[in-house]
């Protein structure tokens, strides 16, 4: 027998060993911990692998211009119809984010936005019916369902409002 092949023997004899002993321990284990199915699933089905990222600014204003609001609204009389929710998104390209619109418990609007680069800002309007009146609720949410921000406006009948607010200027 050659001298290099009697040298090789004990290595070889390990790795069959060591591939016998893992291969057997990766087929007993508790049902609870392994499942093929899962590691088979394409990339797609598995949970979204998310980026530790943060919401700078949230908040409803009346109008957006050149990417920034005009003003910030915590109150709207029901003579104008129109909201926007803008928010600015740190460090979180190559998301997606969500745009959760809320009236009396219920979600009226989900609108999905993808995060291009490492300083978002996205935007989503709402019109609203003059008779809607109470407490709106709108959240960002990031790919696994998680509220990043939540923020709320109350919408009332102008008459009730008295004056109407005047909307504050965004920090």
């Amino acid at each position: 027998m050659n001298t290099s092949m009697i040298s090789k023997f004990p290595a070889l004899l390990f790795s069959v060993l060591w591939i016998s002993f893992a291969t057997a321990a990766e087929n007993n284990r508790p049902e609870s911990t392994y499942s093929p199915a899962v590691e088979a699933a394409p990339a797609s089905a598995r949970a979204p692998v998310l980026i530790a990222g943060s919401v700078t600014r949230a908040l409803f204003t009346r109008q957006v211009k050149e990417l920034e609001p005009v003003d910030t609204v915590s109150v709207l009389p029901n003579d104008i119809t129109r909201v926007i929710y803008f928010t600015e998104i740190h460090g979180m390209a190559g998301q997606t984010i969500t745009h959760r619109w809320e009236f009396n418990g219920k979600i009226v609007l989900e609108k999905k936005h993808e995060v291009e680069s490492s300083r978002w800002r996205a935007y989503t309007s709402k019109t609203l019916d003059p008779t809607w009146l109470g407490e709106w609720k709108a959240s960002v949410v990031d790919a696994a369902g998680g509220a990043l921000s939540v923020n709320t406006f109350t919408y009332m009948r102008k008459s009730d409002a008295g004056a109407a607010p005047i909307p504050t200027a965004p920090n």
